[in-house]
């Protein structure tokens, strides 16, 4: 099972008690994946597909519990690729349906279908998260955080509900961003904050968890991957430098002889020559009496300079 079917799988085991929110969650899925039908009669029906079990089974419920609508679900198998099964929930004609649609801001009484989302949905918290939900369970997808990028989408073919669905999810600190797919918009989310934030508000905790554990694991890892770089190039640069400097001093051994540094250069000289590994400060604490590392760099500069000038004669 995919991660976003483990997501819609966990919104489905949601309990919603208030029937706005009912009425909310059923118009977003109603909205995105309904097909209306029309019957003799004035009749209406309507139907719904899915390829989430889960999701099939919460629409279906949520329709019997809370409508008169004659409802049923069928199961049908693919015949091409992976051959899944998929799910429709139908609704058959009948004029409860009308009814249903007026009361969830869908329908006007003169049959005219009000583009958007209801106000009563816009205008409380409760039923904004109910309308993402349904939203997400009828044409939502999010990324598993395990493998990489950091993605949630929810597939819109209506450009004032699109724009209707921006102004809810404003309202809820969730700023989408789009592109189009042929005729559709795709709204999308790319920061795991959102997305993590998105999935809290729909009602899938476990999802919203696994985004914060992904999220923080690579926050420490680019982290710890951050100091270990730094601490290779500042090695390779202490490493560097030490053999710079005893090349230095062993031309003026060959030379000269150390001896006749003064004794604070002839000190130095031969702790570097000692602990080629050691860092700046580690030379300056090694010292018998101790020294700044600026003292210690000026030395050993003192001590480069004076091997150029014997090489140079």
């Amino acid at each position: 099972m995919t991660f976003a079917a483990e997501v819609k799988k966990e919104c489905s085991r949601l309990e919603t008690k208030n029937i706005c929110c009912t009425n909310a969650e059923l118009a977003a899925f109603v909205r995105l994946n309904g097909v209306l039908e029309l019957g003799g009669k004035s009749k209406l029906g309507l139907s719904m597909k899915t390829e989430n079990p889960a999701t099939a089974r919460r629409i279906y419920k949520l329709f019997k519990d809370t409508t008169d609508l004659p409802v049923d679900i069928y199961v049908k198998r693919k015949a091409k690729l992976n051959k899944n099964f998929s799910y429709m929930i139908s609704i058959r004609p009948n004029l409860a349906t009308k009814v249903f649609l007026i009361t969830v801001g869908m329908m006007e009484e003169t049959y005219a279908i009000i583009p958007g989302i209801a106000d009563q949905f816009l205008n409380k918290r409760c039923c904004r998260r109910a309308y993402l939900r349904g939203s997400f369970l009828a044409a939502g997808a999010v990324s598993d955080p395990k493998k990489g990028d950091y993605h949630c989408e929810i597939l819109t073919h209506d450009e004032i509900h699109k724009n209707k669905l921006k102004e809810l999810s404003l309202k809820e600190d969730l700023q989408w961003r789009e592109f189009q797919k042929k005729n559709n918009t795709v709204l999308y989310l790319k920061d795991s904050e959102q997305i993590t934030d998105l999935l809290a508000m729909i009602g899938a905790t476990n999802a919203a968890l696994a985004y914060e554990n992904a999220r923080v694991y690579r926050s420490m890892r680019n982290r710890v991957n951050r100091l270990v770089n730094s601490e290779t190039a500042n090695l390779n640069k202490t490493m560097q430098a030490s053999w710079r400097q005893s090349q230095k001093i062993e031309k003026i051994d060959s030379l000269i002889g150390l001896e006749t540094l003064p004794a604070g250069l002839q000190e130095i000289a031969r702790l570097r020559l000692e602990n080629p590994e050691y860092s700046l400060s580690e030379l300056a604490e090694s010292l018998n009496s101790p020294l700044s590392k600026s003292a210690v760099n000026y030395r050993l500069k003192k001590i480069e300079k004076m091997a150029d000038e014997l090489e140079g004669k």
